[in-house]
């Protein structure tokens, strides 16, 4: 039986409430030679202004074998190529890391940011600075707030759509649970944004997120805790992921629909900060 560990914590806030970037280099531990080969790379095939390490490595929860390098590359020269290329060279030198993914991303997408945006909060609140210019001085701060919230929810209904549609004859069981373990972390984040109004406090970790959507929704925590083992242990049955989808799924999407028609009721994509 799979059993799912109670490990995670919330992000800190500062006084006003702000939420606190805790990364640091010092908490990368045994992936250090491993990120700076990442940049030497990158810095030879892209010209950019700056790179981020984002995710549980630059918080010191990096667990090898498991944990990926996630970077955020700015610059205005996306090359399809080098993800891939990438991902390939440090799984080879560094078996421990268990893949390197990066994101590009205009560095005049950040100059004054009023709506929230998801790239610019993970810059500001959740990444470490590895390479260049750093531009989190010029991003406002955020709070685990009603902007934060609608990013989650506005997106929920077409984000349980889209595996639905994708599992209907998939017979690739590399595919088919690749596509449980995204879409059951979608759901059990959207689970915090639900009650981020009641108990404002964020979390990319699964099982906090889990533990406070049960507090608020004690009649539906078996089912998001079911969500949290699908997205840590994928299964490979679309038939069943299908199922839940329609059953949960479609019950979060109604209760996302009636956040939304209460906070945001133009159904603004990206709400003021």
């Amino acid at each position: 039986m799979n059993a799912i560990k109670p490990i995670g914590s919330f992000y800190k806030v500062n006084e006003e409430g702000y939420l606190v970037n805790d990364t640091s280099w010092e908490k990368v531990g045994n992936y250090r030679n491993a990120i700076n080969r990442a940049v030497e790379i990158l810095t030879l095939k892209v010209p950019l202004q700056s790179i981020y390490l984002r995710g549980s490595v630059p918080k010191g929860k990096g667990i090898e074998g498991i944990s990926d390098l996630d970077l955020i590359v700015l610059t205005e020269h996306e090359i399809e190529q080098i993800p891939e290329f990438l991902n390939q060279i440090i799984t080879e030198e560094f078996p421990w890391v268990n893949g390197c993914e990066v994101l590009f991303f205009s560095p005049l997408e950040l100059e004054q940011v009023t709506r929230f945006s998801i790239i610019p909060f993970m810059i500001k609140t959740s990444s470490l600075l590895v390479y260049g210019n750093d531009v989190t001085k010029a991003i406002p701060n955020y709070k685990p707030n009603r902007a934060l919230a609608n990013d989650h929810l506005i997106q929920l209904e077409n984000h349980i759509n889209q595996p639905k549609r994708e599992l209907v004859g998939n017979e690739d069981d590399e595919d088919i649970a690749e596509c449980c373990g995204w879409i059951m972390k979608i759901i059990v984040r959207s689970g915090l944004a639900l009650v981020m109004e009641k108990d404002p406090m964020y979390t990319r970790d699964l099982y906090p997120a889990y533990k406070l959507f049960s507090n608020f929704y004690p009649h539906k925590e078996s089912s998001m805790k079911q969500a949290l083992i699908y997205a840590v242990f994928p299964i490979k049955s679309g038939n069943e992921i299908t199922h839940f989808l329609d059953q949960f799924g479609g019950w979060l999407i109604q209760e996302a629909n009636d956040w939304l028609n209460e906070y945001n009721p133009a159904r603004v994509h990206h709400l003021s900060i």
